[in-house]
């Protein structure tokens, strides 16, 4: 099955939403996600250094967004049937993210 770019890069939208979204405001498995940013947050400097900015990553859902969707780019470019998989869980996940989130307010 082949998906066309537009749906592709739709599916890619939704599936870094939910990553991002998931690792900036989730708690995640087992406190996961959590734990994380507290070790980052503990490991940052007074406001420089890679500490910092990675505990600032990891608080923003849309810089965080910027830098998954610039690493996860070649897959939407050159796609492979694993990634397709990948690709449309996620975004089933975003899409429920998405509309669950909108449905609170």
């Amino acid at each position: 099955m082949t998906m066309s770019l537009y749906f592709r890069c739709l599916l890619f939208a939704l599936a870094v939403y939910r990553l991002a979204w998931m690792f900036t405001r989730e708690d995640g498995p087992f406190a996961l996600f959590d734990k994380f940013r507290m070790w980052l947050g503990k490991h940052a400097t007074e406001g420089k250094g890679l500490g910092w900015t990675l505990a600032e990553l990891f608080n923003c859902p849309h810089c965080l967004g910027l830098w998954l969707a610039f690493l996860a780019s070649p897959a939407v470019l050159w796609p492979s049937r694993g990634m397709d998989i990948i690709l449309m869980i996620l975004a089933i996940a975003g899409l429920q993210s998405f509309l669950t989130d909108r449905s609170d307010t």
